[in-house]
């Protein structure tokens, strides 16, 4: 059976919403966003289940790395039948509580499947694109050519 409108939806609003508390530094609700032995996979590596997961955030979020980040999420392509879909999504981390500017853009893959509470990530793939990393290696090449 295809996805209902409604499911799409759903599943739209918890990737979403996973944004949300991410920018909100709501280290609980986000990792309850996905199931107990999901997967986050990142460039950072992958952190399976809800400790690993919360414990990768919060590193994160300790290393200033979500200082006044707000997350926008577009192009949403989201395929799947019964209770299981594949979601694709496009991310743009801007910093706004400086001079904003686009701080990363990347891709989302995920899985999500319908529980008892709602569609929640399997896994959560991300891809950030390789334009945040050639920002950083020329602003170090710049600071280290002026001494």
């Amino acid at each position: 059976m295809p996805l209902s409108v409604d499911d799409k939806l759903a599943i739209q609003e918890l990737s979403n919403t996973h944004v949300k508390y991410l920018d909100a530094h709501d280290v609980e609700a986000w990792a309850n966003c996905w199931l107990a032995d999901g997967k986050f996979i990142a460039t950072y590596g992958t952190f399976t289940g809800h400790e690993a997961i919360k414990e990768f955030i919060r590193g994160h979020i300790a290393a200033g790395k979500e200082d006044g980040a707000r997350h926008v999420l577009s192009n949403y392509v989201i395929e799947g039948d019964g209770d299981r879909a594949t979601v694709y999504s496009l991310v743009v981390k801007i910093q706004v509580e400086k001079a904003p500017h686009i701080i990363a853009t990347g891709v989302y893959n995920d899985v999500a499947v319908r529980t008892a509470d709602g569609w929640k990530f399997e896994s959560r793939q991300l891809d950030v694109d390789n334009g945040v990393f050639a920002a950083a290696a020329a602003a170090e090449q710049n600071g280290s050519s002026g001494r």
